[in-house]
């Protein structure tokens, strides 16, 4: 596609070479020079982006409503479930790490974010989250039928306290790139959850 792109400009001008003889020696050069000719094909190849995967790899063993996890970098993460609900309540829920794992994700990808905006650094980020479902969708029964409410998460809110330099303004856009760029945040979002996080600048 690149390369028809560059032909078809090829093409075009010395169209307008023939139909323009004042055009000398010297023109016909500078439009041809090889600088020009990579700058079409770098900016026609921008159309197509080739995905470029990152794959994440992990393996679990549970037993009851417990399990432990070990990624393929070293690190293990164990849930439970408290007791109230058949659990040993010896570890964190399973939404709540889908919640850690959002606040982690939001701080890694602003820092990233406020970095490519070429806006001060973010020092830190204190967060303030909250989240609900209804529990019917998990418990309502029969329980091989689909049930009337989603069990997924329906509603995640809170306040990001952002310590910077950065202006109001500028925290505003680091946040809504943020929503955007955030693995996390983005399949939240994705999944229907409501997702309405305010990001603040915090007072030192």
């Amino acid at each position: 596609m690149a390369q028809g792109f560059a032909n078809m400009f090829t093409s075009k001008v010395l169209l307008d070479m023939t139909t323009r003889p004042r055009m000398n020696n010297y023109t016909f050069a500078t439009v041809f020079r090889p600088r020009a000719i990579g700058f079409l094909l770098r900016s026609s190849s921008s159309f197509v982006q080739r995905p470029r995967w990152k794959r994440y790899n992990l393996t679990a063993e549970g037993a009851g409503c417990k399990t432990v996890t070990l990624t393929d970098d070293g690190y293990s993460i164990e849930s439970d479930t408290p007791k109230s609900t058949g659990g040993s309540g010896t570890a964190p829920q399973p939404v709540q790490l889908l919640l850690a794992a959002l606040v982690g994700c939001e701080q890694a990808t602003a820092k990233f974010v406020a970095m490519k905006m070429r806006v001060p650094p973010i020092r830190r980020i204190q967060f303030e989250l909250h989240a609900e479902r209804d529990e019917w969708g998990s418990l309502a029964g029969p329980i091989d039928q689909h049930p009337l409410q989603p069990s997924r998460l329906q509603r995640i809110w809170g306040t990001a306290h952002v310590y910077s330099d950065a202006n109001a303004s500028q925290i505003r856009a680091i946040s809504e790139a943020v929503k955007k760029r955030c693995p996390v945040a983005s399949m939240v979002i994705e999944s229907g959850c409501e997702l309405d996080v305010r990001w603040v600048k915090a007072d030192e």
